[in-house]
């Protein structure tokens, strides 16, 4: 432009105005004239929040800088906007780890605060919240420059230092009465800490570390599966299945049952890594040779007992030189493992199931009848004891009426004196009792005929002593 312009600008423009030599610029509020051969070019500043900020690079010396808001600014003429940021909030108990790829130094920011990165900074870890340290919570931290582990418990909300990463977190262990874990100190040698002993409640120290065993599981003790730490000293039961042949060439397979206990951990963690396999494996060995030895039929009856002689009664130092004792094992299940087989087996089974069942109705009908009986016997014992009592009651009752009527004959005998002949008394007393029964048989329903051979009656007619007439 080789005329003279003249320009005004606002309070937030700015002019880039280059020449063939040099750039410069001019900001507003202002006006201002170009010279002959000068391009301007209008722009506008750049309005910075309260947390946002520049990242400004110089073209000419490749300085990068930043100019943090809130303001209005205006580029210089060399300068150009390498990105526009926003401040990294952080609260009370966050912290962010930046590296520096100038120097390679860390810094570590705490809240509550704002973060802003420098222009050779560059976030390393987002950010982070402190550890809670109590009681129940405590942290491992490695210093870098030392390489050294250090256990920190005193409470507080930890946040790592520059010079510090954060290890691990850990969660005080508590032991109950029936559990023991074993630790791996930083030698190697195994500790054991019990739920009886006095401090059951710890923190693992640096370089130390939980023993993991992994034990055999499933049905079969195929599979290494069980992943465990705290070992349960208290009895538990486990099953196994496997498969044996009797003397008479019978597949069967077996199921069993084991109620075992962990007794002596020490004694264990020396002798065997899979407990429950070691279990399983040599008491299958045994019962897999006892049952080669009977027949079917014989292990059928008595198959418990097999198993328990070949488990239990031998005279074997397995169990207890791996710190185990078996209190029990029994037999679950028996199935035949060929299908024809086992239908007969199930034959066999479902009759003996049937005989037992009849023999044990019968019992109870048995029981049944002798309870019948017995109540019988009972009910006839009472009834003699009844009839002996009104036995001795009658007679009683007779004794006691006769005692009465004779008192009576001998009161009317004794009544009637002297005067009146023996056989005249006894034809008197007889009258009166033969009037005595016409009475009450009067008195009665029931109709009484005589007949002149029945009853010797005999009228009598007494003249008596006529008295003397007296004259009128």
């Amino acid at each position: 432009m080789i005329i003279p312009w003249l320009y005004f600008l606002k309070e937030d423009e700015q002019a880039l105005i280059e020449s063939f030599t040099r750039r410069r610029v001019v900001n507003g509020p202002g006006s201002f004239f170009t010279k002959p051969f000068e391009r301007v070019r209008r722009r506008t500043g750049i309005t910075l929040g309260p947390t946002a900020y520049l990242r400004v690079k110089d073209a000419l010396t490749g300085e990068v800088h930043n100019e943090v808001g809130p303001q209005l600014y205006f580029l210089k003429a060399s300068e150009d906007v390498a990105e526009k940021l926003a401040a990294i909030p952080l609260k009370q108990n966050q912290y962010l780890r930046l590296l520096d790829q100038r120097t390679g130094v860390i810094r570590v920011e705490r809240g509550e605060n704002s973060v802003y990165l420098k222009p050779t900074e560059e976030v390393i870890q987002d950010v982070q919240d402190g550890v809670n340290i109590d009681e129940h919570t405590a942290v491992v931290v490695r210093d870098v420059e030392a390489g050294q582990l250090e256990l920190i418990t005193a409470p507080q909300v930890f946040m790592p230092a520059s010079h510090q990463d954060i290890a691990q977190v850990f969660k005080r262990i508590r032991l109950e009465d029936h559990e023991t874990i074993v630790i791996k100190d930083k030698t190697g040698k195994y500790l054991f800490k019990k739920g009886s002993d006095a401090e059951r409640s710890f923190f693992l120290e640096p370089y130390s570390e939980l023993v993991k065993f992994r034990w055999s599981t499933g049905l079969h003790k195929d599979q290494r599966t069980l992943q465990i730490t705290q070992i349960d000293a208290r009895p538990k039961f486990m099953w196994y299945e496997f498969e044996a042949r009797t003397q008479d060439n019978v597949e069967l397979v077996l199921g069993i049952t084991f109620f075992w206990q962990i007794t002596d951990v020490e004694a264990m963690i020396k002798t065997t890594d899979d407990t429950p396999g070691d279990i399983c494996s040599h008491a299958r060995s045994a019962i897999i040779q006892s049952v080669s030895r009977v027949t079917l039929e014989t292990f059928l009856a008595e198959f418990n007992p097999v198993v328990r002689e070949a488990v239990l009664e031998a005279d074997d130092t397995f169990y207890t030189e791996r710190g185990v004792k078996l209190h029990a094992v029994e037999v679950r299940s028996i199935s035949c493992k060929d299908a024809d087989t086992q239908r007969v087996l199930q034959e066999i089974i479902r009759e003996t199931t049937n005989r037992l069942n009849r023999l044990q109705k019968q019992a109870s009908e048995n029981e049944v009848k002798v309870k019948q009986l017995s109540g019988e016997i009972e009910s006839e014992e009472m009834r003699q004891k009844l009839l002996e009592i009104q036995r001795q009651n009658v007679l009683a009752a007779a004794q006691m009426n006769g005692e009465a009527e004779a008192v009576k004959v001998k009161a009317f005998f004794e009544g009637l004196g002297d005067g009146v002949p023996p056989a005249e008394r006894v034809a008197l007393f007889n009258t009166l009792r033969k009037q005595d029964m016409l009475a009450d048989l009067s008195r009665g329903t029931a109709q009484l005929y005589f007949t002149p051979t029945d009853v010797d009656l005999s009228i009598e007619t007494r003249q008596s002593t006529a008295r003397p007439k007296t004259a009128p």
